[in-house]
């Protein structure tokens, strides 16, 4: 085969490796009703997540709803045979989150006494949607696994415990509460499940430290990288099994990772949920839990496992102790080859081959900021929140594989393929030692195409089999960053720049020969369709909703309300447009975000709101100290404490001891606790007081006021998180002051 036919080949033969990558990593079709009883079945736990959702409201903690939403869960777990038990308990979080929880527990006893499999969900929502994927979801999916296991006759040597949760939109509250249940002192391992949106493929995406026994553990298909967990840990993002982790548990987090938009609204219902995503996810659960029950659970392995996907069905995995070895290993493979080649290298075709890699990378990633900021001026901006982001993706990729290619061409066809191989993969082995040691679970994305590069460098397969396992481990990564962490240019072009130099050994052309000329107008001509879809494509639609909540506050002290729109990511045009809204300012007493509001009418029950009662002084108290009863409206959502900063020495709800100084941070210097579902009867606060600035008070029901422009929103917008507001504020002198 000429040098030019083996070109095309190996790019066309990249290009349909990347193709299958991504193909691969989509999740399945879902198993039917009448799938084998033996089998996990997303369309049985779509039917049990029909009963447990009832008429699809809003649960969140402390809700009438979130109550029903348990009552239907006791009652499934009853009928598989079980008795469970309900765990009721105050919790709060670090940042001041609190709330009377009800955990509902399952035991399975095994052959042994322990340690027991876990497996872990949460039945509570936000206050904006149902939360049928976030974790309504996850709550099924463990009842089928239930089903299942009761019906196999293998023996199961560990126990299993089934762990629903409560209050884990809250602030995690109800595994913070489990954790001091004798119950959890008895897990081995836990396996929890997730969901951030309501489609995509199923992954594995963090494990606890000493992992090696878990990764070898891990069945089904699920998406599994060990660089997952290296970005997970440095995003402000919490899941129950960070509480396990934090109490020395070892364990696994499955979530699928798809259609952000319709996370936390309420989008994420049944009608949304893609049941091929739960499929994969059910699937990869039973089967990690299977091999768990076969045998006693490992206890921490001494070392972390390093694992990457190839194609969605294998899985490549070493423990991370071999990554110093591989790397060494290669670095003398290569430098025993230049040494043995000294007199075929230049020191200028070195340093041509040297020039290549970083041309490529820094163009891609040009091309791709490039291409962006060109549709952004053109249109509205595309920003990382579309309603698709699909084609606005490919252009980007298209476009620094097109640039990558014209910046390194030249270089390449003066340095020549030994001297390209040479450097190209010396670099990827660089890069992986440096990674092995700085982001660990990074390296093996380096260190796989490195290592089965050196074993022959100067041969031509070893090379271009090297080539295309890079492409076959790194063309997932583009999208998935994406959908993690929102459409980013430098992220696009970065990824894809970087994966081009695997290639670059392939790209050394004849004189005169235009391989790489076509190439190049192919990828720059499906980056300009790509980009003019994305453009013409909507920034929001229906099922991948603008996030917008009409917020209703009242004023107590004043005898004033208004309307204010909560829009992280713009208003809504129609919304804005329907009344004459004041210039955006930091109106809402918890968020320093400035919101476009507008007067409205007060609501016709008075001076409703929240309050403190004083208690009389007990004995012995010292100065300083006010023992305080917080209430807020019937039915309040949450009710808010915003205190001064440095206004307390020392806090304490409900009987929980909170650092005033960990709170979550209020406008103006101040700092927020917030209590969900108070009772009738309310909830005791202490608070040893330093300050006589006031304090604000604030409840927040759910729901919309009578003259809320809610017309106004467009199809295209809904209501997020806790969704919208009534919200009554009135301020409080501290007794240090009076």
């Amino acid at each position: 085969m000429s040098p030019g036919r083996l070109r095309h080949v190996v790019l066309a033969t990249s290009l349909g490796v990347a193709a299958l990558a991504l193909v691969r990593a989509q999740p399945p079709a879902p198993a039917g009703l009448d799938a084998p009883a033996d089998r996990f079945s997303a369309a049985r736990a779509h039917a049990e997540l029909v009963e447990l959702l009832g008429d699809q409201r809003p649960h969140p903690v402390g809700s009438a709803a979130n109550d029903a939403v348990r009552a239907r869960l006791l009652a499934r777990l009853r009928g598989l045979g079980l008795e469970p038990e309900e765990q009721r308990a105050f919790a709060c979080s670090d940042g001041g989150n609190c709330a009377f929880v009800t955990n509902v527990i399952a035991w399975l006893p095994g052959q042994v006494p322990g340690p027991a499999l876990a497996i872990t969900s949460h039945y509570d929502s936000v206050g904006a949607g149902p939360g049928a994927a976030d974790d309504g979801h996850g709550v099924a999916a463990t009842l089928e696994i239930l089903r299942i296991l009761l019906l196999e006759d293998a023996p199961r040597r560990p126990p299993l415990l089934a762990v629903f949760t409560d209050g884990e939109e809250a602030g995690l509250l109800g595994m913070r509460a489990f954790a001091e249940h004798p119950r959890a002192r008895e897990i081995g391992v836990a396996l929890n499940l997730e969901a951030r949106g309501t489609t995509g493929a199923a992954s594995m995406f963090e494990t606890s430290d000493g992992n090696a026994a878990l990764i070898a553990a891990l069945g089904g298909r699920p998406a599994a990288l060990s660089l997952s967990y290296e970005v997970y840990r440095r995003l402000p993002n919490d899941t129950d099994l960070t509480v396990l982790k934090e109490h020395g548990l070892q364990g696994m987090n499955f979530a699928f990772i798809g259609g952000v938009l319709r996370y936390h609204t309420p989008r994420d219902d049944l009608a949304h949920l893609d049941l091929g995503s739960v499929q994969q996810q059910g699937d990869a659960v039973l089967a990690t839990a299977r091999n768990l029950l076969a045998a006693d659970l490992p206890p921490p392995s001494p070392h972390n496992a390093h694992y990457v996907d190839l194609l969605g069905g294998l899985r490549l995995r070493w423990p991370a102790w071999l990554d110093l070895p591989l790397a060494g290993a290669a670095l003398l493979a290569l430098l025993l080859t230049a040494f043995r080649r000294r007199r075929e290298l230049s020191v200028r075709a070195v340093l041509l081959a040297l020039a290549a890699p970083f041309a490529a990378v820094l163009a891609a990633v040009a091309a791709a900021f490039a291409l962006l900021s060109l549709a952004e001026a053109a249109t509205s901006p595309l920003g990382p929140w579309r309603a698709s982001t699909s084609w606005a993706v490919l252009a980007l990729a298209a476009a620094s594989v097109a640039a990558a290619l014209a910046a390194a061409r030249p270089l390449v066809r003066r340095a020549g393929p030994l001297a390209q191989t040479l450097v190209t993969w010396l670099l990827w082995v660089l890069c992986g030692l440096v990674l092995a040691v700085e982001i660990p679970g990074a390296a093996i994305l380096w260190l796989a195409p490195a290592v089965l590069a050196a074993a022959a460098p100067a041969t031509r397969l070893a090379p271009i089999a090297a080539g295309l396992l890079a492409v076959a481990v790194w063309a997932p990564l583009a999208p998935a960053l994406v959908e993690a962490l929102g459409l980013a240019a430098p992220l696009v072009g970065a990824t894809v720049g970087w994966l081009c130099t695997a290639l670059l050994p392939t790209w050394s052309e004849e004189p005169g020969e235009k391989t790489l000329s076509w190439w190049t107008w192919f990828f720059a001509l499906v980056a300009v369709a790509a980009m003019a879809g994305a453009a013409l494509a909507p920034r929001f639609d229906v099922d991948h909703p603008n996030k917008a909540n009409l917020v209703h506050l009242t004023d107590l002290d004043a005898g004033r309300a208004w309307h204010a729109v909560e829009a992280p990511i713009g208003v809504p045009e129609p919304l804005a447009a329907a009344l004459a809204w004041d210039e955006p300012r930091p109106l809402l007493p918890w968020s320093s975000r400035a919101v476009p509001s507008a007067p409205a009418a007060l609501l016709g029950d008075g001076g409703a709101g929240p309050s403190l009662t004083l208690a009389t002084p007990a004995a012995g108290d010292p100065p300083g100290r006010a023992t305080m009863t917080l209430r807020g409206r019937p039915g309040a959502l949450a009710t808010l404490l915003v205190i001064p900063e440095g206004g307390v020495a020392a806090l304490s709800i409900g009987g929980r001891r909170l650092d005033p100084s960990a709170l979550r941070s209020g406008p103006s210097d101040t700092r927020i606790a917030t209590v969900f579902g108070v009772p009738a009867e309310g909830v005791e606060v202490i608070a040893d007081l330093t300050s006589s600035a006031a304090w604000t008070l604030v409840d927040l029901t759910a729901g919309l006021a009578p003259d809320a422009p809610a017309s106004a929103r467009p199809d295209s917008a809904v209501p997020y998180q806790w969704g919208d507001l009534v919200a009554a504020r009135r301020s409080f002198t501290p007794p240090l002051a009076r």
